[in-house]
């Protein structure tokens, strides 16, 4: 009976170990370049549990699995899209019902290039005396071959877009150049940012409210008289109101330059019976 006492509270030991209790979590390295996370939950309260991963130890963190059952007690999570030429961070974000939220450590396998073996040399012979086993030499890490690889992120440094060799960075660098206007820079060794093209809006005066051919500020609205309704907010460049039109009679009026006080750009708002229609700008010369 004893034993078998035994035997269950090693079992339980070992079931203990295999799976850290948060904030700390195990992780380990399946065949096929998958990468496994697992975790046991004291937390019953648990609302939120997600798993991120990232080539950097502290940031460039991205979500690649949240838990529809963040309570359970034990539960873990299997990346396909592990790589193991890289050195690869992952780590655990929870919330309890309190609000509170808790990010863990971060923790990577060493990749390939870290595994630098040392053997015995086989003509070594059995000596009794201690320290008579050569060992060959550990290499330094820069003598060893290694693949070059580029993570590329988006603008706002969170959305990892890819990951290429030097051969394959080459291609997307050249058909990024070429074939769009969006830029690439360097952010940190082999960390890429790419900054997506943003064209300015042209500008196109409005057919409703424009300066005329003397300077003044026409305002043409053809169903004015009829069964709609509309009234004009005034701004200046800093966004505060002028004056406003409540309700226009007339389909057609022309106001003086004095209304706006200076020359410069001008803003407005046209609602069509308390519906915003339209919004734009016109310039005023200094000549008054």
């Amino acid at each position: 009976m004893k034993k078998l006492l035994i035997i269950i509270c090693i079992f339980i030991a070992s079931k203990s170990i295999a799976q850290d209790t948060l904030p700390s979590f195990s992780l380990a390295i399946l065949k096929g370049s998958k990468a496994q996370i697992s975790w046991t939950n004291p937390f019953s309260n648990c609302i939120q549990l997600s798993v991120q991963k990232s080539y950097d130890s502290l940031r460039f963190f991205q979500t690649i699995f949240s838990t529809q059952s963040p309570e359970l007690p034990q539960n873990g999570y299997v990346d396909n899209n592990f790589i193991p030429q890289m050195k690869i961070f992952y780590r655990i974000f929870y919330v309890l019902e309190d609000g509170k939220y808790f990010f863990t450590q971060s923790k990577a396998q060493p990749s390939e290039r870290d595994n630098i073996k040392i053997s015995v040399s086989d003509k070594t012979k059995f000596n009794p005396a201690p320290f008579d086993i050569k060992l060959i030499d550990k290499p330094k890490l820069d003598s060893i071959p290694r693949k070059r690889l580029f993570t590329i992120y988006k603008k706002d440094r969170q959305t990892l877009l890819n990951v290429l060799d030097e051969a394959g960075f080459q291609k997307f660098r050249d058909s990024i150049s070429q074939k769009t206007k969006d830029t690439l820079f360097a952010f940190e060794n082999d960390i890429i940012i790419l900054k997506p093209f943003v064209p300015k809006p042209l500008w196109k005066p409005s057919l409703n409210i424009f300066t005329n051919n003397k300077g003044f500020v026409s305002i043409n609205l053809p169903e004015a008289s009829k069964n709609h309704r509309y009234k004009i907010v005034f701004y200046d460049e800093t966004n505060a109101e002028i004056f406003r039109i409540k309700q226009l009679k007339q389909d057609k009026l022309v106001l003086e330059k004095s209304n706006f006080l200076h020359a410069g750009w001008f803003f407005f708002e046209l609602f069509e019976d308390d519906t915003i229609v339209e919004k734009n700008k016109f310039y005023l010369d200094k000549d008054f």
